[in-house]
């Protein structure tokens, strides 16, 4: 049996494969393991237990099914108790359906798939050396609302990007670690902080005053230290913006 799905037109190939389009993937086909699924769930222990889940729930379905008419053969003065497996089955679907919405509509992972379908847009940046001018960079930073209280020196690439209807920030900051994407979200606020890794990225999504400050690596880059620095630098400028909350 196979569920009905959206997700049976996803990408996987090129694709950010990521937690919402794996369940909806499973949701779709629990069986059926694309090599882009295949790789996520290698490294994803929430989305592998919620295969398995989708795994039992079709068994169940399946002997729902297959009991409904050996009931019916075998007792047929009772009309109400032939029906009764399919009515197990039906509540059984309506709960996958109910768990499928509520993992495809978490807040958090919409958000970072927006903030890592932005990044790839733009795979030029990550190859950015030479420093930002720092008029040019102040310029980005206070269109936004915010400044770098940091060694503008360390910024390698700048561009005042849209997202979710607001200009922000996106920058590329040289570490000893590598090149980190940052992107701050004045406008956007998270309620606590969410990490991520999908496609060869690592990310975090964190908190912050006014807003939010998502940082991104590349491989197993380990991020908190960059964002708690991220944290600490963007000064959050006098203004009074209409938030927006993922």
């Amino acid at each position: 049996m196979r569920f009905e799905s959206r997700a049976r037109g996803c990408l996987w190939r090129g694709a950010a494969v990521i937690c919402r389009d794996a369940r909806l993937a499973i949701g779709a086909e629990p069986h059926a393991a694309p090599p882009g699924l295949a790789e996520h769930l290698t490294g994803c222990a929430a989305c592998s237990q919620f295969q398995r889940e989708m795994l039992a729930l079709e068994a169940n379905i399946r002997r729902a099914l297959a009991e409904a008419p050996l009931a019916a053969r075998t007792r047929p003065q009772r009309r109400f108790s032939a029906w009764s497996g399919w009515a197990l089955a039906a509540s059984i679907l309506v709960a996958v359906l109910s768990t499928l919405v509520i993992w495809t509509l978490r807040p958090a992972e919409t958000l970072a798939r927006e903030v890592i379908t932005h990044v790839n847009g733009e795979p030029d940046s990550w190859s950015s050396s030479a420093p930002v001018a720092a008029p040019t960079l102040d310029g980005i930073l206070r269109a936004a609302g915010v400044a770098l209280d940091a060694n503008s020196n360390s910024v390698v690439y700048a561009r005042s990007c849209r997202f979710r209807g607001h200009d922000v920030p996106h920058l590329v900051v040289k570490t000893s670690h590598g090149p980190v994407t940052v992107l701050i979200l004045r406008n956007v606020h998270v309620g606590a902080r969410e990490a991520f890794r999908e496609s060869g990225m690592t990310g975090v999504i964190t908190p912050a005053p006014q807003g939010s400050i998502a940082v991104l690596g590349r491989g197993d880059a380990n991020l908190d230290e960059v964002s708690e620095q991220m944290r600490r630098s963007v000064r959050w400028l006098s203004q009074n913006p209409h938030a927006i909350f993922p």
